[in-house]
């Protein structure tokens, strides 16, 4: 595995933020796209965003059908599927419980990758730090969120739990390609999600049917470019780099965008368990990621 660069830790900042404010987003979208069509519209517009810089970049795509295949199950697991079940969830629960839910990823993608990785096997340090970064989440979210835990909003909860497992699952199907040039493969998964679920969109939600106004729309839009196209790039470049392990602390990095934002934009309260969480988080970060030195 290559060493850990500036330019790793700022493709994974920008991951936190796309998909962290992407909760934020879909809230948005909700009043005017039901979670199929928003799925199938922020999966289009992210493959016409990623098609066109490859345009640019004289990139093509391959025609060889072993890569649709595969694009077809990237998206299909990584895409479709947990989208939709985030989208859905999101009916039901508070964007705050989806997190915690959320943070669920990184214990999924250790066990995986314990027994589908050969480079990543589960130690007591990953165990450990994985661990303290999830309390951390949990304290910084609040008990408050997790009131709702069960109950009426049971099967949002456990949909967004289900998203987890198959973005785990991703990562490692991910890192175990053949080499592709990673733009080439977000636009074709991209695009083979949007293949795959405009037919039923259209069928389920009717969409010419809704009311459209600027503000979910615009939501969308920042979804499709920022949240899903250029994001699916970087999701590629960094499992590609440094393999789903790493790629599954931005689960943990999410909070701690939303902690210092809410702190140093909205003027929000820095009480002591938050900071406690804060610090519970990095800890967790900084032990499940160390290397042992060679002598």
């Amino acid at each position: 595995m290559n060493s850990r660069t500036p330019v790793d830790w700022a493709l994974l900042l920008y991951l936190s933020l796309a998909w962290g404010l992407a909760f934020m987003l879909i809230a948005l979208a909700l009043p005017s796209f039901p979670p199929l069509t928003l799925v199938a519209s922020r999966l289009t517009l992210g493959a016409v965003t990623l098609f066109a810089i490859m345009v640019a970049l004289r990139l093509t795509l391959p025609r060889d059908i072993a890569w649709w295949g595969r694009f077809a199950v990237l998206a299909l697991l990584g895409n479709v599927i947990p989208f939709t079940l985030i989208s859905w969830g999101e009916l039901y629960i508070s964007s705050s419980l989806a997190g915690i839910l959320m943070a669920l990823m990184p214990i999924n993608v250790m066990i995986l990758a314990h027994f589908f990785i050969a480079t990543e096997p589960m130690t007591p340090r990953k165990i450990i730090g994985f661990t303290l970064g999830f309390v951390g989440v949990l304290v910084l979210v609040g008990t408050e969120a997790l009131s709702g835990l069960g109950g009426d909003a049971f099967w949002a909860q456990l949909a967004v739990i289900v998203a987890t497992v198959f973005y785990a699952v991703t990562s490692i199907y991910t890192k175990r390609l053949p080499a592709i040039s990673v733009l080439v493969a977000g636009t074709g998964t991209l695009i083979a999600g949007s293949v795959m679920l405009w037919p039923v969109a259209l069928l389920v939600d009717q969409p010419w049917t809704l009311d459209f106004r600027w503000q979910p729309v615009m939501a969308v839009v920042m979804l499709g470019v920022f949240s899903s196209g250029l994001a699916n790039w970087v999701y590629f470049t960094i499992v590609q780099r440094q393999g789903p392990s790493f790629l599954s602390m931005i689960n943990y990095i999410i909070p701690v965008i939303a902690f210092v934002a809410g702190v140093g934009l909205l003027s929000e309260s820095a009480s002591a368990d938050r900071l406690i969480a804060l610090v519970a988080i990095l800890l967790g970060i900084a032990i499940s990621q160390r290397r042992p030195r060679r002598g």
